[in-house]
C-alpha cells in the first residue's frame, strides 16, 4: 500500500512510487549516440538516483531493451494490451514516457540485477549501441507492433530520456 509520502513496502524494501517523484533530471535524446554520450558523461562514483533502481540497474535495462529490438523479445503480450499499444504507438514515439509503468510479467525475469557494476552496464549499452547500428532493429515490440529501424530508435530516445531522467550526477 503507498503511503502519502510515495512510499511503500515490498519484501522488506521501501519503494518509491516513481510517478511522484520530481526530483529528475530533464532529457531530450534525438539518437542513440545522444542515450550513450549522456551515459558516458555520468561518473559511476559520484551519482545518486531518485527511483527505485541503481544506475548500473537503469543504463542495463535501457540497454537490455535495445539488445531485445534487435534480436526479438520472444513473448507476446495479452491482446488487449497489444491493441492498446498500437493505439498509442504515435504517442509512444513522439511523447515523453511517463514513470510508473508496471512491467509486464514477461518481463520481469528480465529486470537487472542490483548487484550489476555501473562500468559494466555502461560497457553493455556501449557494446549494444553498436550493434544497433550496424545490424538494425526491426524486431516486432510486443506493445507496439512492427517498428522500423528510425521509429526503434525515436522509442530507445523515448524510454532511455525517462529512466536515465533518475540518475543525476552528484
Amino acid at each position: 500500500m503507498w503511503r502519502p509520502d510515495g512510499r511503500a513496502k515490498l519484501g522488506g524494501l521501501t519503494m518509491i512510487e516513481t510517478k511522484k517523484v520530481t526530483d529528475r533530471r530533464r532529457l531530450s535524446f534525438r539518437s542513440l549516440d545522444d542515450i550513450q554520450a549522456d551515459v558516458e558523461a555520468l561518473d559511476g562514483s559520484a551519482i545518486r538516483t531518485t527511483g527505485n533502481w541503481t544506475a548500473a540497474q537503469i543504463v542495463q535495462h535501457v540497454t537490455d531493451v535495445i539488445t531485445l529490438s534487435v534480436d526479438g523479445f520472444g513473448f507476446k503480450l495479452a491482446l488487449p494490451l497489444r491493441v492498446l499499444g498500437r493505439l498509442l504507438r504515435s504517442q509512444a514515439l513522439t511523447k515523453p514516457m511517463r514513470p510508473g509503468f508496471n512491467v509486464p510479467a514477461a518481463m520481469r525475469a528480465r529486470l537487472p540485477s542490483d548487484q550489476l557494476a555501473f562500468e559494466q552496464a555502461v560497457a553493455s549499452l556501449r557494446e549494444t549501441i553498436g550493434r544497433a547500428k550496424s545490424e538494425r532493429m526491426t524486431k516486432a515490440s510486443p506493445l507496439l507492433g512492427a517498428l522500423t529501424h528510425e521509429q526503434w530508435v525515436q522509442f530507445h530516445c523515448r524510454h532511455a530520456e525517462m529512466h536515465l531522467s533518475f540518475v543525476h550526477p552528484a
